[in-house]
């Protein structure tokens, strides 16, 4: 059987990215539902004995322009995704947001605002994927993804 890479952004707004031996990267949007997400990652554990899972862990500080709405929503899909990964025997890479940024060429934020941050964002995996659809759901997801398949974050 194949071995499947998988690069999560478990953002309310994140993404879930995922190849299994070098075929063509395939994304869906965050699934809205607890069960759906187990459902989902179950559906990919079908496809490969051996899963690599790289999860982009929340940040430790959130800083005062994000809500704690946000914050919370992004802690529970992190748990749920950590856990059914864990239940699933995948291969977990934990990552923080700083460790996969540092290995592409975008700088950091800055003084730019939220929306020119992430639509530079954007653009950097635009470049890298250019048989992709990005959009800002699956950016931050095929970013990891593609610092995990060149081995710069593990």
């Amino acid at each position: 059987m194949a071995q499947l890479i998988v690069a999560i952004d478990p953002g309310v707004n994140g993404g879930i990215v995922w190849s299994a031996d070098g075929d063509p990267v395939d994304c869906i949007k965050m699934p809205e539902s607890d069960v759906a997400v187990c459902d989902f990652l179950a559906h990919l554990s079908c496809k490969a004995k051996d899963v690599s899972l790289y999860l982009e862990e929340p940040p430790l500080f959130a800083g005062k322009n994000i809500p704690g709405s946000a914050i919370g929503k992004l802690m529970w899909n992190t748990g749920v995704l950590y856990g059914a990964a864990v239940a699933m025997g995948w291969k977990i890479h934990r990552i923080r947001p700083a460790a996969w940024l540092k290995t592409h060429t975008v700088g950091t934020k800055g003084d730019l605002t939220t929306t020119q941050w992430k639509n530079k964002l954007k653009a950097r995996a635009s470049e890298l994927f250019p048989n992709v659809d990005v959009t800002l759901w699956n950016a931050d997801a095929l970013l990891i993804f593609d610092s995990a398949t060149r081995g710069a974050i593990n």
